[in-house]
Protein backbone atom coordinates (compact mmCIF):
# COMPACT_ATOMS: atom_id res chain seq x y z
CA UNK A 1 0.00 0.00 0.00
CA UNK A 2 1.43 3.37 -1.01
CA UNK A 3 1.06 6.21 1.52
CA UNK A 4 -1.18 9.06 0.43
CA UNK A 5 -1.96 12.53 1.72
CA UNK A 6 -4.97 14.73 1.22
CA UNK A 7 -4.19 18.10 -0.36
CA UNK A 8 -7.59 19.70 0.14
CA UNK A 9 -11.29 19.11 -0.37
CA UNK A 10 -12.87 20.37 -3.56
CA UNK A 11 -14.73 23.64 -3.10
CA UNK A 12 -18.36 23.99 -4.12
CA UNK A 13 -17.33 25.65 -7.41
CA UNK A 14 -15.27 22.54 -8.25
CA UNK A 15 -17.57 19.78 -7.03
CA UNK A 16 -19.81 19.76 -10.11
CA UNK A 17 -16.84 18.64 -12.21
CA UNK A 18 -16.26 15.67 -9.90
CA UNK A 19 -19.96 14.78 -9.91
CA UNK A 20 -19.93 14.55 -13.72
CA UNK A 21 -16.36 13.13 -13.97
CA UNK A 22 -15.54 15.99 -16.34
CA UNK A 23 -12.22 16.01 -18.24
CA UNK A 24 -11.33 18.65 -20.84
CA UNK A 25 -8.87 18.10 -23.67
CA UNK A 26 -6.83 20.55 -25.73
CA UNK A 27 -5.32 19.11 -28.92
CA UNK A 28 -2.53 20.59 -31.04
CA UNK A 29 -2.41 19.72 -34.75
CA UNK A 30 1.31 19.63 -35.50
CA UNK A 31 3.16 20.02 -38.79
CA UNK A 32 6.69 18.65 -38.84
CA UNK A 33 8.42 15.99 -36.72
CA UNK A 34 7.67 15.43 -33.05
CA UNK A 35 10.02 13.52 -30.75
CA UNK A 36 7.94 11.27 -28.46
CA UNK A 37 10.81 10.77 -25.99
CA UNK A 38 11.39 14.51 -25.66
CA UNK A 39 7.64 15.06 -25.21
CA UNK A 40 7.63 12.40 -22.49
CA UNK A 41 10.49 14.17 -20.69
CA UNK A 42 8.69 17.52 -21.04
CA UNK A 43 5.55 15.98 -19.54
CA UNK A 44 7.57 14.61 -16.62
CA UNK A 45 8.92 18.13 -16.04
CA UNK A 46 5.36 19.52 -16.11
CA UNK A 47 4.30 17.00 -13.46
CA UNK A 48 7.33 17.91 -11.35
CA UNK A 49 6.51 21.62 -11.60
CA UNK A 50 2.83 21.07 -10.73
CA UNK A 51 2.72 18.12 -8.30
CA UNK A 52 -1.07 18.36 -7.94
CA UNK A 53 -1.36 17.09 -11.53
CA UNK A 54 -0.06 13.73 -10.30
CA UNK A 55 -2.92 13.37 -7.83
CA UNK A 56 -6.37 11.83 -7.96
CA UNK A 57 -9.77 12.32 -6.33
CA UNK A 58 -11.12 10.32 -3.43
CA UNK A 59 -14.70 10.47 -2.22
CA UNK A 60 -15.12 11.08 1.49
CA UNK A 61 -17.79 9.49 3.70
CA UNK A 62 -19.90 12.66 3.48
CA UNK A 63 -19.96 12.41 -0.33
CA UNK A 64 -17.54 15.28 -0.87
CA UNK A 65 -14.37 14.87 -2.93
CA UNK A 66 -10.75 15.43 -1.93
CA UNK A 67 -7.56 15.89 -3.98
CA UNK A 68 -5.09 13.24 -2.87
CA UNK A 69 -1.41 12.68 -3.67
CA UNK A 70 0.45 9.39 -3.24
CA UNK A 71 3.89 7.99 -4.06
CA UNK A 72 2.75 6.18 -7.20
CA UNK A 73 4.44 7.42 -10.37
CA UNK A 74 2.21 8.83 -13.09
CA UNK A 75 2.07 6.40 -16.06
CA UNK A 76 3.37 9.13 -18.39
CA UNK A 77 2.38 9.82 -21.98
CA UNK A 78 0.46 7.46 -24.22
CA UNK A 79 1.64 7.12 -27.83
CA UNK A 80 -0.88 5.89 -30.42
CA UNK A 81 0.22 5.29 -34.02
CA UNK A 82 -2.52 5.10 -36.66
CA UNK A 83 -2.85 4.99 -40.42
CA UNK A 84 -5.58 6.20 -42.76
CA UNK A 85 -9.02 6.35 -41.14
CA UNK A 86 -8.13 3.82 -38.46
CA UNK A 87 -10.06 4.79 -35.30
CA UNK A 88 -8.10 5.69 -32.20
CA UNK A 89 -8.58 3.45 -29.16
CA UNK A 90 -11.00 4.90 -26.61
CA UNK A 91 -9.62 6.99 -23.79
CA UNK A 92 -10.30 5.66 -20.31
CA UNK A 93 -10.56 8.37 -17.66
CA UNK A 94 -10.93 7.50 -13.98
CA UNK A 95 -10.73 10.48 -11.63
CA UNK A 96 -10.01 8.17 -8.69
CA UNK A 97 -6.79 7.09 -10.44
CA UNK A 98 -5.48 10.14 -12.32
CA UNK A 99 -6.38 13.76 -13.07
CA UNK A 100 -4.22 14.40 -16.14
CA UNK A 101 -3.38 12.45 -19.30
CA UNK A 102 -1.24 13.20 -22.34
CA UNK A 103 -1.92 11.25 -25.53
CA UNK A 104 0.32 11.64 -28.58
CA UNK A 105 -1.55 10.44 -31.66
CA UNK A 106 0.58 9.97 -34.77
CA UNK A 107 -1.58 9.41 -37.85
CA UNK A 108 0.31 8.78 -41.10
CA UNK A 109 3.31 10.55 -39.60
CA UNK A 110 1.38 13.65 -38.47
CA UNK A 111 1.47 14.25 -34.71
CA UNK A 112 -1.37 15.44 -32.51
CA UNK A 113 -0.58 15.75 -28.80
CA UNK A 114 -3.63 16.26 -26.60
CA UNK A 115 -3.47 17.26 -22.94
CA UNK A 116 -6.46 16.16 -20.87
CA UNK A 117 -7.06 17.51 -17.38
CA UNK A 118 -9.84 17.15 -14.85
CA UNK A 119 -11.97 20.28 -14.96
CA UNK A 120 -11.89 20.62 -11.16
CA UNK A 121 -8.16 21.42 -11.48
CA UNK A 122 -8.24 23.85 -14.39
CA UNK A 123 -10.35 25.99 -16.67
CA UNK A 124 -9.40 26.60 -20.30
CA UNK A 125 -7.03 29.50 -19.52
CA UNK A 126 -5.23 27.45 -16.87
CA UNK A 127 -5.03 24.44 -19.20
CA UNK A 128 -3.60 26.49 -22.07
CA UNK A 129 -0.90 27.84 -19.75
CA UNK A 130 0.09 24.25 -18.95
CA UNK A 131 0.20 23.43 -22.67
CA UNK A 132 2.41 26.50 -23.23
CA UNK A 133 4.75 25.29 -20.50
CA UNK A 134 4.79 21.76 -21.97
CA UNK A 135 5.66 23.00 -25.46
CA UNK A 136 8.28 25.43 -24.17
CA UNK A 137 10.05 22.67 -22.23
CA UNK A 138 9.78 20.35 -25.23
CA UNK A 139 11.37 23.02 -27.44
CA UNK A 140 14.24 23.48 -24.99
CA UNK A 141 14.88 19.73 -24.93
CA UNK A 142 14.83 19.37 -28.71
CA UNK A 143 16.92 22.45 -29.49
CA UNK A 144 19.40 22.49 -26.57
CA UNK A 145 19.14 19.08 -24.92
CA UNK A 146 18.46 20.68 -21.54
CA UNK A 147 15.61 22.35 -19.67
CA UNK A 148 15.34 25.23 -17.28
CA UNK A 149 15.34 24.41 -13.54
CA UNK A 150 11.92 23.21 -12.39
CA UNK A 151 9.96 25.76 -10.37
CA UNK A 152 7.51 23.90 -8.16
CA UNK A 153 4.03 25.46 -7.99
CA UNK A 154 1.60 25.01 -5.09
CA UNK A 155 -1.80 23.45 -5.67
CA UNK A 156 -4.11 26.03 -7.26
CA UNK A 157 -6.66 27.67 -5.01
CA UNK A 158 -10.41 27.38 -5.61
CA UNK A 159 -12.43 30.39 -6.71
CA UNK A 160 -13.88 30.85 -3.23
CA UNK A 161 -10.43 31.43 -1.69
CA UNK A 162 -9.43 33.81 -4.50
CA UNK A 163 -12.58 35.90 -3.97
CA UNK A 164 -12.27 35.97 -0.18
CA UNK A 165 -8.62 37.06 -0.33
CA UNK A 166 -9.65 39.98 -2.55
CA UNK A 167 -12.60 41.09 -0.47
CA UNK A 168 -15.29 39.94 -2.91
CA UNK A 169 -18.45 39.14 -0.95
CA UNK A 170 -21.88 37.81 -1.79
CA UNK A 171 -24.26 40.52 -2.98
CA UNK A 172 -28.07 40.48 -3.24
CA UNK A 173 -28.15 39.77 -7.00
CA UNK A 174 -26.90 36.56 -8.59
CA UNK A 175 -27.51 37.50 -12.23
CA UNK A 176 -30.00 34.68 -12.75
CA UNK A 177 -32.89 37.04 -11.98
CA UNK A 178 -32.63 38.25 -15.57
CA UNK A 179 -33.79 34.85 -16.83
CA UNK A 180 -36.82 34.52 -14.54
CA UNK A 181 -39.03 36.48 -16.94
CA UNK A 182 -38.89 33.56 -19.36
CA UNK A 183 -39.51 30.82 -16.79
CA UNK A 184 -42.86 29.01 -17.16
CA UNK A 185 -43.97 31.77 -19.53
CA UNK A 186 -44.06 29.78 -22.78
CA UNK A 187 -45.19 26.47 -24.19
CA UNK A 188 -41.82 24.86 -24.83
CA UNK A 189 -40.71 22.10 -27.20
CA UNK A 190 -38.84 19.09 -25.75
CA UNK A 191 -35.49 20.17 -24.33
CA UNK A 192 -32.28 19.30 -26.16
CA UNK A 193 -30.60 19.52 -22.77
CA UNK A 194 -32.74 16.79 -21.17
CA UNK A 195 -30.49 14.46 -19.16
CA UNK A 196 -30.35 10.73 -19.76
CA UNK A 197 -32.04 8.24 -17.43
CA UNK A 198 -28.91 6.07 -17.51
CA UNK A 199 -25.37 7.44 -17.44
CA UNK A 200 -22.10 5.69 -18.32
CA UNK A 201 -19.77 4.68 -15.50
CA UNK A 202 -16.75 6.38 -17.08
CA UNK A 203 -16.54 9.70 -18.97
CA UNK A 204 -17.48 9.63 -22.66
CA UNK A 205 -16.53 12.08 -25.42
CA UNK A 206 -19.27 14.60 -26.21
CA UNK A 207 -19.78 14.66 -30.02
CA UNK A 208 -18.56 17.84 -31.71
CA UNK A 209 -19.16 19.74 -34.95
CA UNK A 210 -17.20 22.82 -35.93
CA UNK A 211 -16.59 25.42 -38.60
CA UNK A 212 -13.42 27.35 -39.38
CA UNK A 213 -13.52 30.67 -41.20
CA UNK A 214 -10.79 31.81 -43.55
CA UNK A 215 -8.21 34.29 -42.33
CA UNK A 216 -9.73 36.89 -44.65
CA UNK A 217 -13.25 36.44 -43.23
CA UNK A 218 -11.82 36.49 -39.70
CA UNK A 219 -10.05 39.78 -40.43
CA UNK A 220 -13.30 41.25 -41.74
CA UNK A 221 -15.18 40.19 -38.61
CA UNK A 222 -12.56 41.87 -36.42
CA UNK A 223 -12.76 44.96 -38.65
CA UNK A 224 -16.57 44.93 -38.25
CA UNK A 225 -16.09 44.95 -34.47
CA UNK A 226 -13.73 47.92 -34.70
CA UNK A 227 -16.00 49.83 -37.08
CA UNK A 228 -19.01 49.31 -34.82
CA UNK A 229 -17.06 49.70 -31.54
CA UNK A 230 -17.99 46.18 -30.44
CA UNK A 231 -16.05 43.56 -28.53
CA UNK A 232 -15.43 40.33 -30.42
CA UNK A 233 -16.97 38.33 -27.58
CA UNK A 234 -20.23 40.28 -27.83
CA UNK A 235 -20.44 39.94 -31.60
CA UNK A 236 -19.78 36.19 -31.53
CA UNK A 237 -22.36 35.83 -28.75
CA UNK A 238 -24.92 37.66 -30.86
CA UNK A 239 -24.16 35.50 -33.91
CA UNK A 240 -24.55 32.29 -31.90
CA UNK A 241 -27.80 33.48 -30.31
CA UNK A 242 -29.31 34.55 -33.64
CA UNK A 243 -28.35 31.20 -35.16
CA UNK A 244 -29.90 29.37 -32.19
CA UNK A 245 -33.09 31.41 -32.52
CA UNK A 246 -33.23 30.54 -36.22
CA UNK A 247 -32.63 26.80 -35.74
CA UNK A 248 -35.12 26.53 -32.88
CA UNK A 249 -37.90 27.94 -35.05
CA UNK A 250 -39.78 29.26 -32.01
CA UNK A 251 -39.72 32.97 -32.96
CA UNK A 252 -41.75 34.23 -30.00
CA UNK A 253 -39.62 32.53 -27.34
CA UNK A 254 -36.51 34.36 -26.06
CA UNK A 255 -33.14 32.61 -25.83
CA UNK A 256 -31.53 32.49 -22.36
CA UNK A 257 -27.76 32.91 -22.48
CA UNK A 258 -25.19 32.02 -19.80
CA UNK A 259 -21.46 32.46 -20.32
CA UNK A 260 -18.28 32.31 -18.23
CA UNK A 261 -16.18 35.40 -17.60
CA UNK A 262 -12.47 35.05 -16.81
CA UNK A 263 -11.95 37.02 -13.60
CA UNK A 264 -8.14 36.92 -13.64
CA UNK A 265 -7.75 40.51 -14.85
CA UNK A 266 -10.95 41.84 -13.27
CA UNK A 267 -9.85 41.21 -9.69
CA UNK A 268 -7.30 43.18 -7.64
CA UNK A 269 -4.63 41.98 -7.46
CA UNK A 270 -4.90 40.04 -10.74
CA UNK A 271 -4.85 36.23 -10.67
CA UNK A 272 -2.06 34.43 -12.50
CA UNK A 273 -2.82 31.76 -15.10
CA UNK A 274 -2.34 28.75 -12.80
CA UNK A 275 -2.93 30.35 -9.40
CA UNK A 276 -6.54 29.18 -9.30
CA UNK A 277 -8.48 26.24 -10.70
CA UNK A 278 -11.52 27.93 -12.24
CA UNK A 279 -11.46 31.68 -11.45
CA UNK A 280 -14.54 32.58 -13.45
CA UNK A 281 -17.80 34.39 -12.97
CA UNK A 282 -21.06 33.76 -14.76
CA UNK A 283 -22.79 36.37 -16.92
CA UNK A 284 -26.39 36.12 -18.07
CA UNK A 285 -28.51 37.61 -20.84
CA UNK A 286 -32.01 37.04 -22.17
CA UNK A 287 -32.03 37.47 -25.95
CA UNK A 288 -35.30 38.87 -27.33
CA UNK A 289 -34.84 38.22 -31.05
CA UNK A 290 -37.23 39.08 -33.88
CA UNK A 291 -37.06 38.80 -37.69
CA UNK A 292 -35.69 42.34 -37.94
CA UNK A 293 -33.07 42.05 -35.17
CA UNK A 294 -29.72 43.54 -36.16
CA UNK A 295 -26.70 41.52 -35.06
CA UNK A 296 -24.67 44.63 -34.17
CA UNK A 297 -27.51 46.04 -32.04
CA UNK A 298 -27.88 42.71 -30.25
CA UNK A 299 -24.12 42.53 -29.65
CA UNK A 300 -24.13 46.08 -28.26
CA UNK A 301 -26.92 45.25 -25.82
CA UNK A 302 -25.08 42.11 -24.68
CA UNK A 303 -21.97 44.22 -24.12
CA UNK A 304 -23.85 46.99 -22.29
CA UNK A 305 -25.50 44.42 -20.01
CA UNK A 306 -22.13 42.81 -19.30
CA UNK A 307 -20.48 46.16 -18.48
CA UNK A 308 -23.32 47.08 -16.11
CA UNK A 309 -23.10 43.76 -14.27
CA UNK A 310 -19.30 44.04 -13.97
CA UNK A 311 -19.57 47.61 -12.66
CA UNK A 312 -22.10 46.48 -10.04
CA UNK A 313 -19.95 43.49 -9.05
CA UNK A 314 -22.63 40.94 -9.97
CA UNK A 315 -20.53 38.71 -12.22
CA UNK A 316 -17.56 38.63 -9.87
CA UNK A 317 -19.62 37.04 -7.06
CA UNK A 318 -22.09 35.02 -9.12
CA UNK A 319 -20.57 31.66 -8.11
CA UNK A 320 -21.20 32.49 -4.45
CA UNK A 321 -24.91 32.13 -5.25
CA UNK A 322 -24.97 29.05 -7.46
CA UNK A 323 -22.95 26.55 -9.46
CA UNK A 324 -24.14 26.33 -13.07
CA UNK A 325 -24.91 22.82 -14.24
CA UNK A 326 -23.60 21.62 -17.59
CA UNK A 327 -26.19 18.84 -17.69
CA UNK A 328 -29.90 19.47 -18.06
CA UNK A 329 -31.93 22.68 -18.08
CA UNK A 330 -33.84 24.58 -15.38
CA UNK A 331 -37.52 23.51 -15.41
CA UNK A 332 -39.83 25.82 -17.34
CA UNK A 333 -36.98 27.76 -18.97
CA UNK A 334 -36.25 27.72 -22.71
CA UNK A 335 -33.04 25.83 -23.43
CA UNK A 336 -30.06 27.80 -22.13
CA UNK A 337 -27.23 28.60 -24.55
CA UNK A 338 -23.75 28.19 -23.05
CA UNK A 339 -20.90 29.76 -25.01
CA UNK A 340 -17.23 30.27 -24.12
CA UNK A 341 -15.13 32.62 -26.24
CA UNK A 342 -11.43 31.90 -25.79
CA UNK A 343 -10.37 34.95 -27.79
CA UNK A 344 -7.16 35.15 -29.79
CA UNK A 345 -4.92 32.23 -28.84
CA UNK A 346 -1.21 33.16 -28.84
CA UNK A 347 1.16 30.93 -30.85
CA UNK A 348 2.93 28.12 -29.03
CA UNK A 349 6.72 28.03 -28.84
CA UNK A 350 8.06 25.23 -31.06
CA UNK A 351 11.35 24.05 -32.61
CA UNK A 352 12.21 25.61 -36.01
CA UNK A 353 11.11 22.54 -38.00
CA UNK A 354 7.73 22.23 -36.30
CA UNK A 355 4.59 24.35 -36.05
CA UNK A 356 1.15 24.05 -34.50
CA UNK A 357 -1.22 24.55 -37.42
CA UNK A 358 -4.53 24.24 -35.56
CA UNK A 359 -6.10 23.10 -32.31
CA UNK A 360 -9.41 21.82 -31.02
CA UNK A 361 -11.10 21.14 -27.70
CA UNK A 362 -12.71 18.01 -26.31
CA UNK A 363 -15.17 17.43 -23.47
CA UNK A 364 -15.61 14.18 -21.56
CA UNK A 365 -18.49 13.65 -19.13
CA UNK A 366 -19.92 10.59 -17.41
CA UNK A 367 -23.36 11.48 -18.75
CA UNK A 368 -25.31 10.09 -21.68
CA UNK A 369 -27.16 13.26 -22.75
CA UNK A 370 -27.83 16.88 -21.91
CA UNK A 371 -24.54 18.59 -22.81
CA UNK A 372 -24.77 21.70 -25.03
CA UNK A 373 -21.61 23.85 -25.16
CA UNK A 374 -20.38 26.30 -27.80
CA UNK A 375 -16.77 27.48 -27.80
CA UNK A 376 -14.74 29.77 -30.05
CA UNK A 377 -11.16 30.87 -30.58
CA UNK A 378 -8.94 32.54 -33.16
CA UNK A 379 -5.85 30.44 -33.85
CA UNK A 380 -3.32 31.21 -36.56
CA UNK A 381 -5.59 34.03 -37.71
CA UNK A 382 -8.64 31.79 -38.30
CA UNK A 383 -11.86 31.89 -36.26
CA UNK A 384 -13.12 28.47 -35.19
CA UNK A 385 -16.50 27.71 -33.62
CA UNK A 386 -17.03 24.36 -31.88
CA UNK A 387 -20.37 22.88 -30.83
CA UNK A 388 -20.16 20.07 -28.28
CA UNK A 389 -23.60 18.47 -28.02
CA UNK A 390 -25.48 15.22 -27.56
CA UNK A 391 -28.25 16.66 -29.77
CA UNK A 392 -29.12 15.25 -33.21
CA UNK A 393 -28.71 18.41 -35.33
CA UNK A 394 -25.25 19.71 -34.52
CA UNK A 395 -24.51 20.28 -38.21
CA UNK A 396 -27.57 22.54 -38.63
CA UNK A 397 -26.56 24.71 -35.68
CA UNK A 398 -22.97 25.07 -36.90
CA UNK A 399 -24.15 25.83 -40.45
CA UNK A 400 -26.46 28.56 -39.12
CA UNK A 401 -23.64 30.14 -37.10
CA UNK A 402 -21.24 29.96 -40.04
CA UNK A 403 -23.84 31.67 -42.25
CA UNK A 404 -24.26 34.46 -39.68
CA UNK A 405 -20.51 35.02 -39.47
CA UNK A 406 -19.96 34.94 -43.23
CA UNK A 407 -22.78 37.46 -43.63
CA UNK A 408 -21.06 39.79 -41.15
CA UNK A 409 -17.74 39.40 -42.99
CA UNK A 410 -19.40 40.06 -46.35
CA UNK A 411 -21.16 43.15 -44.99
CA UNK A 412 -17.85 44.55 -43.74
CA UNK A 413 -16.11 43.77 -47.04
CA UNK A 414 -18.87 45.57 -48.95
CA UNK A 415 -18.72 48.61 -46.66
CA UNK A 416 -14.98 49.07 -47.18
CA UNK A 417 -15.20 48.43 -50.93
CA UNK A 418 -17.89 51.03 -51.32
Amino acid sequence: MFPSSGIRKLARSEEMFAETHNFIGLAAHVKGPMDADALSDAFDALLAAHPVLGGHLEQLPDGKWEIVLDDLMHPGIEVVELSGDEPAPPLIFDQTQSLVHLRLTVRDGQAQPTLYIHHSLADGHHQFSLVEELFSTYTDLVTTGTTRPVKVHPAPEPLEVILASRGVEKRPRSGLERLLAAMFAYELPPSRRAPSDVNPVLPQLVPMEYCTLSEQDTEQIIAFCRANKLGLNSLLSAAVLMAEWQVRNTPNIPVPYVYPVDLRYLLTPPVSATESTNPVGIATYLAEIHPGTDVAALARDINDTYKKDIAEGVIQQSFLHFSPQYVGNPPGLPDVVMFTDNGIVPPLRTPPDMEVAASHGEFYFAVGAGIEIYTSKIFNGALMIEYHSHGPDRDKSIAAIEAQLRSIAAKQTASTAG
